[in-house]
């Protein structure tokens, strides 16, 4: 009686999503996301599933391309879309296809042929800011842009740095990432008499990610009398130039003399994670502009910091000013490792400040970048497209 008096919406339709690891170690966010997107029925294509015990919610299909048909088709045929995927997505019949980050749009172009469907295309940082200053990307963005239906940037900066790439600005709009602050603990952060300040950094070891300048900033908190503890979480992920930056935040740490106060632990899991942050002071997110040009979107790890109601020393660097809002007085300059240091001394010294400005950050995630509110917003670009 109940189903008759308040029947279900009828689903408009499969939204097909295309990315590369699902879910991946430093791209939960995306999972976080995707599973809050209500009424249409989503399907998950990818590269390569990982850690499906600690994302099992959405359907998900690996198509890998190291695989040996994948190889063989490759050879044969070149970019032509395997058959295998071609007879499942058509089966799948979806509306639309949103392609995340811009490199697996760029392989997507023969997909987006064959399904006819609209296309939308979101970005998410190295990929515009990094590939798209090399000629081979900016010719395939440059198909990519004349044949999306809708061009998503996280924030104002980003959407800027796609209209320079050459994306019409009709197509472009910003659409940022949400937090499920609802599914996060928080916890008011006090410095005890006599307890170290534990700051906390999470991230791959890549120079975007700003940690050489964390270190200095520790080092010179430290030699102003600052009891502090780092605890940094991450390690390299592949791409060229990680190992070297691991063996410089290695290496300085020991010029800096912070063996002792530094425990370094590679990639855990999320809960982990938490648990970690949860018993911290202060997130750090140093970002900066790498000498090749990459550089962040909005570090999701930020956003879901600033969710527990933890304090966060990041710098004015691409989108975060954006994440931040009316609290951009609490950002540092990029490469500034004194005013990393400034920051820790004074949150060392002034405990109440702990307290406040977790609570205003933690209120700016929940009522601005709200997961649920803003997968409405996705499902109202899905419904745009379609009409």
């Amino acid at each position: 009686m109940n189903g008759f008096l308040n029947p279900v919406p009828e689903c408009p339709g499969v939204v097909l999503q295309h990315c590369g690891e699902f879910v991946g170690r430093t791209t939960n966010w995306l999972y976080d996301h995707l599973r809050c997107i209500p009424d249409y029925r989503l399907q998950v294509m990818c590269d390569a599933l990982e850690n499906r015990d600690e994302f099992p919610l959405l359907d998900a299909r690996e198509f890998s391309p190291s695989s040996l048909g994948n190889r063989l088709w490759r050879r044969l045929r070149g970019d032509h879309l395997y058959p295998l995927k071609r007879w499942w997505v058509e089966r799948l019949g979806p509306k639309i296809l949103h392609s995340h980050f811009g490199y697996v749009a760029a392989t997507d172009l023969k997909l987006n042929d064959v399904l006819k469907v609209p296309w939308i295309v979101s970005f998410y940082g190295a990929d515009i800011y990094q590939l798209g200053t090399q000629a081979r990307w900016q010719e395939l963005y440059g198909q990519v842009f004349q044949r999306a239906t809708k061009v998503l940037a996280l924030g104002p900066s980003m959407k800027g740095a796609l209209e320079r790439a050459g994306c019409p600005a009709e197509k472009l709009m910003v659409h940022a990432l949400g937090v499920d602050v609802d599914s996060l603990p928080a916890c008011p952060r006090h410095l005890e008499d006599g307890q170290h300040l534990k700051v906390l950094f999470a991230g791959t070891f890549r120079e975007k990610k700003g940690l050489l300048h964390l270190v200095e900033g520790a080092a010179l908190a430290r030699k102003s009398s600052v009891r502090l503890h780092l605890n940094v979480v991450g390690d390299e992920a592949g791409k060229p130039g990680d190992r070297e930056y691991k063996e410089e935040v290695i290496q300085a740490i020991r010029t800096w003399g912070l063996e002792q106060n530094v425990t370094y632990h590679s990639y855990v899991s999320f809960q982990d994670l938490l648990r970690l942050a949860l018993d911290s002071h202060i997130f750090a997110a140093p970002s900066i502009t790498a000498d090749d040009g990459d550089a962040e979107g909005t570090p999701f790890i930020l956003q879901q910091m600033m969710a527990t109601g933890m304090p966060c020393i990041a710098t004015a660097h691409s989108d975060i000013p954006f994440i931040f809002g009316e609290h951009t007085d609490l950002l540092v300059e990029e490469r500034d490792s004194s005013a990393i240091a400034d920051r820790l001394r004074y949150y060392a010294e002034h405990n109440e400040k702990l307290l406040e400005d977790g609570n205003k950050l933690r209120e700016r995630i929940a009522t601005t970048f709200n997961v649920r509110e803003r997968a409405k917003m996705s499902r109202e670009v899905y419904d745009a497209v379609c009409g």
